[in-house]
């Protein structure tokens, strides 16, 4: 094995490590919000639901301004030390949010998580300039399969620890694991030896403004924000989807749980075929049918599940869709960008999705108020499907 291989198959275990153990960390401790608000004193329910809400969307909110200035900063500086950078800034947000003694002292330092953030816009920007351009596809569906594993895992680790060992220390204990995970990362990450000397030579700088002026990236750019407003557009109502299906109250909590574990499953095993499917056949027309089945399967879910057994059949078939677009976007937009801007366009690409997830509750709450529960599905579903046939049509019709 060439001392290159081992570079590159290091950087990829050590960025999916960090991705899936700080991912792991950040999904234990959301759910449990509400109940460490009750922890430290807000004891009234709608203060509880109030400060809940606001403290979900604080760091989505600031990570929009922030991951783009970061991307910046990883195409000047280096992408490894951005990757380190923001695996110990969430270990310090997370401790913070552990001595945390008032719901506005918690609330800055979700804000600081939130302005932090980083680690997935990096490590695709290292993984994309230390990995042989014919395996990048690849690298970027394991590392989406590391971000799946750790977001399905949490909520059940973090649930177990809490009981066991106390709010508190769980969140003490998950921002030990990150600063472990940024020490790891520091010692492991290589580096591409000829970055300093392409930042040095200069290639015409390129800014942020040149990325968006170039008309297909924007489109791309839109269809995240479009595909992450779709995904998230269900999320605040989708337990009261659920009860609505005829399962009992007691048994709603749960149930919600493995729908949501039952779509996230295929991630973790299925964009790895999706990135051989995008070497094999092209790399956009395999984004546009995953773009395409992933609306088409969220409008299904909307349209057909009207027992719970079909639910879960649907949300399955849906996890195998929605696993393949983003890391073939990401992969879409790398190729695009000139290598010395990769660190910006994945800045780009993460704050694209982070609008979506600002967007989506706000859309998914407008939709169950105005029409039904049930909208919060077809409507953001068959939306996509219809843009991903629109752009697939096009595309057909420009390759003729």
């Amino acid at each position: 094995m060439s001392a290159e291989t081992r570079v590159e198959r290091a950087n990829l275990w050590a960025v999916c490590a960090a991705q899936f153990l700080t991912l792991a960390g950040m999904t234990a401790v959301l759910p449990l919000i509400p109940l460490y608000l009750q922890h430290i004193g807000v004891v009234e329910r709608d203060a509880v639901r109030y400060w809940t809400g606001i403290l979900g969307s604080a760091p989505f909110i600031v990570a929009v301004f922030a991951t783009p200035i970061w991307g910046a900063f990883a195409d000047r500086v280096g992408h490894k030390p951005m990757v380190v950078r923001s695996v110990f800034g969430i270990a310090l947000a997370t401790v913070g949010m552990g001595v945390s003694g008032s719901p506005v002292a918690l609330l800055g330092w979700r804000a600081l998580q939130g302005a932090v953030s980083g680690v997935f816009p990096a490590a695709v920007a290292l993984l994309a300039s230390s990995t042989l351009p014919e395996r990048v596809g690849r690298a970027l569906a394991i590392l989406q399969s590391a971000r799946a594993a750790g977001s399905l895992c949490g909520p059940l680790i973090g649930g177990l620890l809490a009981d066991l060992l106390g709010m508190r220390l769980l969140f003490f204990g998950v921002g030990a694991v990150a600063a472990v995970s940024a020490l790891a990362c520091a010692f492991v990450l290589s580096e591409p030896r000829d970055h300093a000397v392409r930042t040095a030579a200069g290639t015409a700088p390129v800014s942020q403004r040149d990325l968006l002026s170039d008309r297909p990236t924007l489109v791309m750019l839109s269809l995240l924000v479009l595909f992450q407003v779709m995904i998230m557009a269900s999320w605040p109502s989708l337990a009261l989807f659920v009860e609505n299906l005829g399962v009992p109250r007691e048994s709603v909590a749960t149930t919600t749980g493995m729908v949501i574990f039952v779509a996230g499953v295929p991630a973790m095993f299925i964009s790895t075929a999706w990135a051989r499917l995008g070497t094999r056949f092209g790399v956009e027309p395999m984004m546009l049918l995953s773009l395409v089945l992933s609306g088409a399967s969220y409008a299904a879910v909307g349209w057909l599940a009207h027992r719970v057994e079909t639910l879960f059949v649907l949300r399955l078939l849906s996890g195998v869709s929605l696993a393949g677009f983003v890391p073939l976007s990401f992969h879409w937009l790398g190729m695009r960008a000139p290598e010395s801007a990769r660190g910006r366009m994945a800045g780009l690409a993460s704050t694209a999705m982070m609008v979506g997830n600002v967007i989506g509750p706000l859309l998914g709450g407008w939709l169950a108020v105005h029409f039904d529960l049930a909208a919060t599905f077809y409507v953001p579903g068959a939306t996509l499907a219809v843009v991903g046939l629109a752009f697939a049509a096009v595309s057909a019709v420009r390759n003729v």
